[in-house]
């Protein structure tokens, strides 16, 4: 039987969304660092966050990630809202394998609760700078899931917006700046106003949604000590998170970095970096330009096993090993010093990792 061509043979694979690279050579023999993982572990009265970190390391030994950093959701006032007190002590059973971001329960519920910067006073700055100063105190390596323009994926999951240069961002990236620790964003981009994609009627979204690009150019520019990482590259809703706008934003701020949410061919998604067996020649020059400021940020959301009900953490779940085999698929395209910077040692100077 003739052989099929390698090439071929790759495309093939791919299509068929076949990415288990059990096969497939490692780079580091060691596995990547994932700076964007949540943990599902149920509400106050019967929290098991032990279950949903079992789940998570029988994960990450299975799908090659070394390091994961957990940060709690974006969340607004409504919700029942956790952060890192919840969960911090779930990760100290495997010393090493975990870091932890805080704030996207307090500090983006309390954002969002000022969406109008009018109603932002000293005090409220005073008071929201003490608090994200004592989230890196109790051991926290930067803060985040923040939302800067968050769409609602479902019913039920929260639609979010106010502007990346809103007033208590700024606070926040000059105690990030302070501290030398990085910023987790959520920022869907837009170029200017847009109609919400008819995909997303299903969520809690407005009919129109705000330009947010220019917003990020002025966050970028009030703190350059201020590191900020762009979450969900290469897996973009809306269209405008492009190679383009991320170079043209990183040739101008060497403050900005991009955490890459790579996903599979089917993925009703925009600016992919992944696209038939191979890396879209956009990207593939964008991350040797700027190989120093992308890091794997999977978005994973790792569920106890004895939770009860659904949500939409639940079925985002669903998502995890899809994105992680399309992860390592991604990662054994790139030349082997673009992708030892990107799988590990940008993340160890970031996020300050032992």
């Amino acid at each position: 039987m003739k052989q099929l061509h390698p090439v071929l043979f790759a495309i093939l694979i791919f299509l068929l969304g076949n990415f288990d690279l059990a096969n497939a050579q490692d780079l580091s023999g060691e596995g990547f660092i994932d700076v964007h993982v949540h943990l599902i572990g149920g509400q106050s009265n019967n929290e098991d966050y032990e279950g949903a970190v079992n789940e998570a390391i029988e994960n990450m030994d299975r799908l090659g990630i070394h390091k994961a950093i957990i940060l709690p959701p974006p969340q607004v006032i409504s919700q029942n809202q956790y952060d890192y007190p919840s969960f911090v002590h779930a990760l100290r059973q495997y010393p090493g394998r975990f870091s932890f971001l805080g704030g996207g329960g307090f500090l983006n519920a309390e954002l969002h609760k000022h969406g109008n910067p009018s109603s932002v006073t000293e005090d409220v700055k005073r008071a929201f700078a003490n608090h994200a100063e004592q989230i890196i105190r109790d051991g926290a390596v930067g803060f985040g899931e923040i939302a800067s323009l968050h769409i609602s994926a479902v019913s039920g999951h929260p639609f979010q917006f106010v502007p990346a240069d809103h007033p208590l961002l700024r606070v926040l990236s000059d105690v990030a700046a302070k501290f030398n620790v990085p910023i987790d964003l959520h920022m869907d981009a837009t170029v200017d106003e847009m109609s919400t994609p008819h995909r997303f009627k299903d969520g809690d979204n407005p009919p129109v949604l705000p330009q947010t690009v220019d917003h990020l150019h002025q966050l970028l520019a009030h703190n350059p000590n201020a590191k900020i990482v762009w979450a969900h590259g290469g897996s973009d809703p809306l269209g405008s998170m492009s190679p383009a706008i991320i170079g043209s934003l990183m040739d101008k701020y060497s403050n900005l970095y991009v955490s890459l949410r790579v996903v599979g061919s089917r993925a009703p998604m925009y600016n992919k970096l992944l696209g038939f067996g191979e890396i879209a020649p956009k990207w593939i020059d964008l991350l040797k330009r700027h190989a120093d400021r992308f890091v794997i940020g999977s978005d994973s959301f790792f569920v106890s096993p004895n939770l009860v009900g659904s949500g939409p953490g639940v079925k985002f779940a669903q998502r995890n090993v899809p994105k992680l085999r399309a992860t390592k698929y991604f990662l054994s395209l790139l030349p082997p010093n673009v992708a030892r910077s990107i799988m590990r040692d940008n993340a160890i100077r970031i996020y300050r990792l032992k």
